[in-house]
C-alpha cells in the first residue's frame, strides 16, 4: 500500500508509504497499520526575547505511526478510527545575527498517533480513502553550548525546549493483496 500526501501551502510537501493487514467479522473490522512519511514542516518565528537579532527554526523531516485500528464496515464504505505510537526526527535551529552564533540539535522524539478515516472499495482490491492523523511527538528539552561562526564553541550554555505536533489530512490510495475476509 503507497500513498502520496500534498499539501495547499507550497512550503509543506510530504511523500509517505503504509502496509498494514486488516481482518473482517461481519460488519467490525480489526487490523494495524504502519507508516513512514519525509516531510517538509519547517517552521521560523522571531525570538521574544531578542526580535532585532535572533531567529528560531523547528523542522520535522521525516515520521513514522504504529497503529491500532478499529472500524465498522457497511456496502463497500469502512469507517475507522487509529490509535498507536509516533515517533519522528525534529531539527531545531537557533541564530543570533548580532553575536553570529547558532545552535543547532537534531533528535528523535516519541509520541502518540490519533485518526480516524474513510475508505470506499471500489473494487475488491482497490480503496481510495480519506485519512486524519493527529501526531504528538510531545516535547524535549536539550541543552548544549553555542558555535560561532569561525567554529569556536560558546561558553554559555543555551536551553531549548522543542514540541513537535502534526495535523494531517490525506488522500490516499489502498491495493490490498488478497480478497479474502
Amino acid at each position: 500500500m503507497v500513498r502520496r500526501q500534498g499539501a495547499a501551502n507550497g512550503d509543506i510537501t510530504a511523500t509517505d508509504a503504509h502496509i498494514g493487514a486488516q481482518y473482517q467479522w461481519n460488519q467490525i473490522v480489526l487490523g494495524g497499520e504502519a507508516t513512514w512519511t519525509a516531510t517538509g514542516i519547517k517552521k521560523t518565528i522571531v525570538s521574544p526575547y531578542f526580535p532585532d537579532s535572533d531567529t528560531e527554526t523547528g523542522k520535522i523531516s521525516n515520521y513514522v505511526t504504529a497503529v491500532g485500528r478499529i472500524g465498522y464496515a457497511f456496502d463497500r464504505v469502512l469507517i475507522y478510527a487509529k490509535a498507536g505510537y509516533a515517533g519522528g526526527k525534529v531539527k531545531f535551529t537557533t541564530w543570533d545575527n548580532d553575536a553570529l552564533v547558532t545552535y543547532e540539535k537534531n533528535d528523535w522524539q516519541s509520541g502518540y498517533a490519533l485518526g480516524a478515516g474513510i475508505d470506499y472499495a471500489i473494487t475488491d482490491n482497490l480503496s481510495p480513502g480519506v485519512d486524519y492523523t493527529h501526531i504528538d511527538l510531545g516535547s524535549k528539552t536539550s541543552s548544549g553550548n553555542n558555535v560561532f561562526d569561525d567554529g569556536t564553541i560558546g561558553v554559555n550554555p543555551e536551553t531549548y525546549r522543542t514540541d513537535a505536533k502534526v495535523d494531517a489530512v490525506m488522500a490516499r490510495v489502498t491495493y490490498k493483496f488478497g480478497t479474502g475476509q
